[in-house]
């Protein structure tokens, strides 16, 4: 079993302004928080395993539809985090990437899960709190 990480919970301190990346990162903490509380059962099943399975399959979609949106929306904004963000998406990439190749060769080890687990929820709480809200004044301006 892996460190108890406290569960995720969605608050206005996330919101960008984009009602659509905005949800992309609820959707995103809801899958994380389902996969957390999967890691902590010593003997899962096999919809466990499945529904891990499900959470890597929505993960490496949610890479390449999110954060292309997300950094279409900054640029078109011009805010000012957006090469900030876009470099952070290619390391995430690359980080999930290598994940998935260790997978392969691996299996779902706990250790690996749980080593994911942990970077997805400092993601969150450093990425979307740090850079992805750099988006909002930019969404107000614009706005009349």
């Amino acid at each position: 079993m892996g460190d108890f990480l406290a569960m995720l919970i969605w608050s206005e301190q996330f919101a960008t302004g984009s009602p659509t990346i905005d949800e992309q990162h609820r959707q995103l903490i809801s899958h994380v928080n389902l996969l957390d509380g999967l890691l902590h059962k010593t003997n899962p099943s096999r919809t466990d395993i499945e529904v891990i399975i499900q959470f890597l399959d929505f993960l490496d979609g949610y890479l390449e539809s999110h954060f292309s949106y997300e950094e279409q929306c900054m640029e078109n904004y011009r805010c000012p985090a957006h090469r900030q963000n876009q470099q952070a998406h290619e390391q995430f990439k690359l980080m999930f990437r290598r994940y998935k190749g260790n997978s392969v060769r691996e299996g779902f080890r706990l250790e690996l899960l749980n080593e994911l687990n942990q970077t997805m929820h400092a993601w969150i709480q450093d990425h979307i709190l740090r850079v992805d809200i750099a988006l909002k004044p930019c969404l107000k301006a614009a706005r009349p």
